[in-house]
């Protein structure tokens, strides 16, 4: 892994230092964590949005139908 520095407030350090200390990991270890959780965050929200706007209306029941429809096309195949 290449090693990459950033920038942290002086107040958010001394808290992930508190964190981390009580969890018994490094300050780097939590922060890679924590940015890890946050994108893993935003590419689910991304997803869910893509999904809203594929709906186009259409009731859980529906999508679940169609979702379904297709994974069995795709296994007929």
């Amino acid at each position: 892994m290449t090693a990459k520095n950033v920038t942290i407030a002086p107040e958010l350090l001394e808290r992930a230092g508190k964190v981390a200390q009580d969890k018994g990991v490094s300050v780097d270890e939590l922060a890679s964590e924590a940015l890890q959780r946050e994108l893993d965050r935003v590419s689910l929200e991304r997803f869910r949005r893509q999904g809203d706007s594929r709906r186009r209306g259409m009731s859980d029941q529906e999508v679940e139908r169609t979702v379904e429809d297709a994974v069995g096309d795709v296994r007929a195949r």
